[in-house]
């Protein structure tokens, strides 16, 4: 895993940009917003196209200028797309198309596939994602900005950063809501109605991602000299810890924060938890002997702890998990360190994650 950051000077459109102040005494943190405008001027010209293809007037170089606009080449970075032919080609037929002959991505096979049934509906009734679109834009307030720190500051170690992040959302070609890339932070507007979010959890999105980014930038001062067995242990606190301060997220072993408002729900991973930690410490103890390679490390990885399709699905069928194993483990494995420890001891075991392992192996003891 790449834990460099793009340097934010680079990025020079639209940015949302946040400012920590430390206090005399270097604990109380506060914020203040410099600009909450976000980059979202690829969606007008994607509803003009999908209007446009309904009435019969769309043509190809109108989709091809939309996907060389740089919120969509960001995408088709973060996604290893390296041609847009396929896609263009599948836009011209979107709504003609039969799903058996709808185009693969390298890397990303079914990622069109499993998207038809959702852009079929923008290309029918564009005016709900135009609405869709005016509330998102309507929702982006200081409020909403200061909803998101207030989540952020347990939840990150007192010299964390977030500074300088852009927020970019498109109509997405992929299937995350909300990602993470090259320093800025990402929101899919038809992720709204794919995963039922409500418009008013907007802040714990825009949370979840800024954590991701502050983790990044902080454990780069650190994490470079890992181990791949310290390596493996320190990925599950990314997702673990984002959905734990950000989301509210209820484990086996990591409690919800606010017991007084609903929280991620990660029901069916939560009823599999123990086969799961059986992999954990079988892979851990794979890497700390050196019986499995960073490449098998990686495939199990994807194959296993990124799965979002539950046991009893084929990977041809849309995914009927929203998170994976990543986010439920993890917020076990480091949000119950933080229930029993504290915030101190978290991070410590952040920095060091040999150490999370062993803290975590006596809590799950202590329950049986």
């Amino acid at each position: 895993m790449d834990l460099k950051i793009i340097n934010m000077k680079q990025i020079i459109l639209f940015s949302v940009c946040f400012l920590l102040a430390q206090e005399a005494n270097g604990q109380e943190q506060t914020m203040r917003t410099e600009k909450i405008d976000f980059r979202t001027s690829s969606i007008a010209p994607m509803l003009n196209f999908l209007r446009d293809l309904k009435g019969g007037e769309a043509d190809r170089s109108q989709i091809s200028d939309i996907f060389d606009h740089p919120d969509y080449d960001f995408e088709f970075r973060r996604y290893g797309i390296k041609s847009k032919e396929p896609l263009i080609e599948y836009f011209l037929q979107l709504n003609t198309i039969d799903e058996s002959e709808i185009p693969t991505l390298p890397g990303r096979e079914f990622v069109l596939r499993n998207n038809h049934k959702h852009w079929l509906a923008a290309y029918e009734t564009p005016e709900h994602y135009q609405e869709l679109y005016e509330r998102m834009l309507a929702a982006v307030t200081d409020e909403t900005f200061d909803r998101a720190y207030t989540l952020l500051k347990k939840g990150l170690p007192t010299e964390a950063d977030i500074s300088n992040i852009p927020l970019i959302s498109t109509m997405s070609i992929g299937m995350s809501f909300g990602y993470v890339f090259d320093g800025a932070m990402h929101v899919d507007l038809m992720g709204f109605d794919k995963y039922s979010f409500p418009m008013s959890a907007l802040s714990e999105l825009i949370a979840h991602e800024i954590h991701h980014i502050a983790m990044y930038r902080w454990a780069d001062n650190f994490a470079g000299d890992f181990t791949p067995a310290e390596l493996f242990v320190f990925m599950f606190s990314i997702e673990g810890l984002a959905i734990k301060f950000c989301n509210n997220a209820e484990g086996v072993f990591s409690k919800a924060l606010d017991s007084t408002r609903s929280g991620m729900k990660l029901n069916y991973l939560n009823e599999r938890f123990y086969e799961t930690y059986e992999v954990f410490e079988t892979t851990l103890e794979k890497l700390r002997t050196g019986e499995m390679s960073r490449e098998e490390l990686g495939k199990q990885w994807e194959n296993y702890w990124g799965r979002t399709h539950t046991d009893e699905q084929s990977l041809d069928e849309e995914p009927l998990l929203g998170q994976s194993r990543i986010y439920s483990f993890g917020n076990d494995l480091f949000g119950s360190i933080y229930d029993v420890y504290g915030a101190e001891t978290l991070f410590d075991c952040v920095r060091h994650p040999l150490k999370a392992s062993e803290l975590f192996k006596q809590i799950v003891a202590s329950r049986k």
